[in-house]
């Protein structure tokens, strides 16, 4: 099981509405000089007319090919003369996913950004939007589905967008210097750094950049936040549907990152010896060979081949001892932040788990409405725990049951148990370890805004009618995908307003540090301009409830992260006499994932 971003299914990416080509635009960086085009953003449904000067495919580092191939990102070379940033860059490779899939050209040169620009008579300079596109570290681009130009026309700021490394190309590692891996995890630095040494020819401001990502992408926010390498290059961070409380998408345990990569060079036939020579073999492989080594079916043939359990996905982030030095989510546990004192935006959607239930059970997908009876529920609440740990505890397993089955009527044959299950799984991947994260950066003293999505759409990512306010269905309204011509996004009135209010909350966090400010136009009614989405604090847990009117509210689920974040690590250190609970992979290698402890501050 994974969480994906969504992805671009048509090789050419969408134009906005009414599109109008201008004079082309120019900018010289430290590169060279960047043609780019124009386009006029205009929407019967909004009340603005503005040109966006727009950049696509800028390479922002050297193709990662040949003898550069698992090594961080090299420095980019100037091109001497003019370039043309008129069209997408390829995707970085990766497998097609039946719930995900994308068809975009793909390449080992991927290393693209692309730069939105809303046109100005202002001499001030505009504030910067970094997107890290999600797809578990496995899937995505920076391109399609992410297009800027809604989010930079109706917010005034400039957003920039990028593909990074992904599967064993972006992240295998041998656990020593041959290849120490998290290559696309330094593909975001670079591209961050990027940022910071040109955006200003483009009209930024440096010293008012946002990071902002969802999935796997705003676990990778959360990464820059805490990695020691990154002071000074952004200023605020939103992240959406993730954060580093989440198992089995970070590893410390180089013994297993060596075994896997060993394992993944005898199922492409560079079996060797030592890791050096290892990757000299697989530096040789076509880039090709990887496409089909990157999806998460990649994940049990490695199992068989080592003879061991992996983490959802078998190459993840690492503690390579120089972007990440630890465990991350330690660093949250202990609030020994380098990165102190910024502005912190983090939230989720009301029915994240009805995702993974959906991975669960694909047989289900094109029926209208999913039940569920006990004896499935039994099978799937084990699976679908976010420990493997968890699933040989028995009491733990009770535990789980008394806090989510409806006890009033569970003596019914016909008792639907989906909305335990997908709460469950909601409250053990997202939403306690978002309010564990919350609860420690306030207590550190960032600025902190919490959010939770409960508004199901009328319209949704994908063909299944049974998913709700689920992950990722956040990324329409982020991104006003009402107001782009070609995704045939059309959306009744009342949310077409919720749109320009998050689109409104988010370009004014980036602004000004606040989702509140500034209030200089009619977007919110006047009882919501009264209530201002309140500062996340502790003890008053305040957060804003994102539907169709916004309202404040205080102490989610504060019941069920007391039991997730407090009881079960408590329940599975006295139940299992063997179990370190606070163990690291290196001390406790057998273990499957990450085993963290969120405890509230």
């Amino acid at each position: 099981m994974a969480f994906y971003g969504v992805h671009c299914r048509v090789a050419v990416c969408l134009a906005v509405l009414c599109l109008v080509f201008a004079d082309d635009p120019m900018v010289e960086i430290t590169l060279g000089k960047l043609v780019g085009k124009s386009e006029i953003s205009w929407h019967p449904d909004v009340n603005i007319n503005r040109t966006i000067h727009i950049y696509e495919g800028i390479p922002y580092a050297e193709p990662p090919v040949g003898d550069l191939r698992f090594r961080p990102p090299q420095t980019k070379e100037g091109w001497g003369g003019v370039y043309r940033a008129t069209s997408i860059g390829s995707a970085c490779i990766q497998a097609l996913d039946s719930f995900d899939d994308i068809t975009e050209t793909q390449s080992e040169d991927c290393l693209f950004l692309n730069v939105y620009v809303p046109v100005t008579h202002s001499t001030d300079r505009l504030p910067v939007m970094v997107w890290i596109h999600g797809g578990a570290f496995i899937l995505g681009s920076g391109s399609c589905y992410y297009n800027g130009t809604p989010l930079a026309a109706i917010g005034d700021v400039i957003v920039v967008t990028f593909n990074y490394r992904l599967g064993p190309l972006g992240f295998l590692s041998t656990g020593d210097e041959h290849a120490p891996g998290n290559y696309g995890l330094l593909d975001q630095m670079a591209a961050i750094q990027w940022v910071h040494d040109n955006i200003e020819a483009f009209g930024g401001d440096k010293d008012m950049v946002t990071l902002f990502g969802n999935s796997a992408g705003s676990l990778s926010c959360e990464y820059m936040l805490l990695s020691p390498l990154m002071q000074g290059l952004f200023h605020r961070v939103i992240m959406q549907s993730a954060n580093v409380f989440i198992n089995g998408y970070f590893s410390t345990d180089s013994r297993m990152q060596r075994k896997t990569a060993h394992g993944l060079g005898k199922l492409v036939r560079c079996e060797r010896e030592t890791t050096e020579e290892l990757i000299k073999c697989l530096r040789a492989l076509p880039a090709q060979d990887f496409k089909d080594l990157s999806g998460i079916e990649t994940k049990e043939t490695l199992e068989g081949i080592i003879g061991q359990a992996l983490p959802y996905i078998p190459f993840p982030p690492v503690a390579d001892g120089y972007f990440l030095t630890e465990n991350p989510s330690r660093v949250v546990e202990k609030m020994t932040f380098i990165n102190s004192g910024l502005d912190l935006m983090l939230g989720n959607l009301a029915d994240e788990g009805m995702y993974f239930i959906a991975f669960a059970t694909p047989d289900m997908w094109n029926e209208p409405k999913l039940t569920i009876n006990k004896t499935v529920y039994e099978t799937l609440m084990k699976i679908l725990l976010g420990d493997a740990r968890m699933q040989t505890n028995q009491a733990v397993k009770d535990a789980i049951k008394l806090m989510y089955i409806n006890w009033d009527d569970a003596n019914l044959e016909d008792l639907d148990y989906v909305d335990a299950l997908s709460q469950q799984v909601g409250d053990d991947y997202f939403i306690c370890p978002a309010d564990a994260s919350a609860r420690a950066y306030a207590k550190a003293g960032f600025n902190v805004y919490k959010y939770h999505i409960t508004h199901v759409p009328s319209k949704t990512l994908r063909p299944i009618k049974w998913m709700k306010a689920t992950h990722e269905e956040d990324l329409p309204f982020v991104f006003g995908w009402h107001f782009v011509d070609g995704m045939n996004w059309t959306l009744p009135k009342e949310e077409v307003d919720m749109t320009l209010k998050v689109m409104k909350y988010w370009t004014n966090f980036a602004k000004t540090g606040d989702p509140n400010l500034p209030r200089d136009d009619a977007t919110f009614s006047e009882e919501e301009a009264q209530h201002d989405w309140p500062l996340f604090k502790v003890p008053g847990l305040e957060y804003k409830e994102i539907a169709l009117t916004m309202s404040n509210k205080r102490a989610l689920k504060a019941k069920e992260c007391a039991f997730w974040n407090n009881f079960i690590p408590n329940l599975m250190k006295n139940t299992d006499p063997g179990t370190k609970c606070f163990a690291d992979e290196d001390e406790a290698g057998k273990y499957t994932k990450d085993s963290n402890i969120k405890q509230l501050p």
